[in-house]
């Protein structure tokens, strides 16, 4: 009664890895910031040779690493949820819950984020948009496409986390531990 086909758990593993790869590789924008940002320490106080570009790098890729690593977040688990009810709920009742959520609020919401934003991202190509924060002047478009790439990001994992709450309104228990994040 609660076998699954095994192309049911490949799906979810599939996008599992895809995800966790995905915010891996994000992560190693925080290695540029930190890097970014040491040089423009050096170059400031020790040389007194400012950049003109290290503020606008800084916030485009912190912003980016935030949208793109969105995904990764809810792979973990660390998403918030008011969990004043949520521990009294059964395995069932919680994954019936995180379903119609996800049915209902998640995917409407990601869909026309993700439509009104690809219509930035070509409105920002079409124009040659640049940034106005400094002499710098970089392009916009690349900072711009991390919204909807994101969103794209999500909706992929919110495959996973459905097929799971399915597996969880069926069988009663969880699909897998999710690493909480304490507080």
């Amino acid at each position: 009664m609660h076998d699954f086909p095994p192309a049911f758990y490949a799906a979810i593993r599939h996008i599992d890895r895809f995800t966790d790869a995905i915010g891996k590789l994000v992560s190693l924008a925080m290695l540029f910031l930190v890097c970014a940002v040491t040089y423009e320490c050096v170059a400031r106080y020790l040389f007194h040779a400012p950049t003109i570009w290290v503020m606008e790098a800084s916030y485009m890729a912190n912003g980016s690493a935030f949208m793109l690593g969105c995904a990764y977040a809810l792979h973990k688990g660390a998403h918030v949820r008011t969990d004043i009810f949520w521990e009294k709920y059964s395995e069932r009742k919680k994954g019936v819950i995180d379903l119609v959520s996800y049915l209902a609020l998640f995917y409407p919401a990601l869909i026309i984020f993700f439509a009104l934003s690809v219509d930035d991202v070509l409105y920002s190509i079409d124009i040659g948009e640049r940034s106005e924060m400094s002499p710098w002047r970089a392009i916009m478009w690349p900072f711009r496409a991390t919204i909807p790439l994101g969103a794209l990001l999500l909706m992929i994992q919110g495959v996973s986390e459905s097929l799971k709450c399915w597996y969880q309104i069926r069988t009663g228990r969880e699909f897998e531990h999710r690493e909480k994040l304490e507080v």
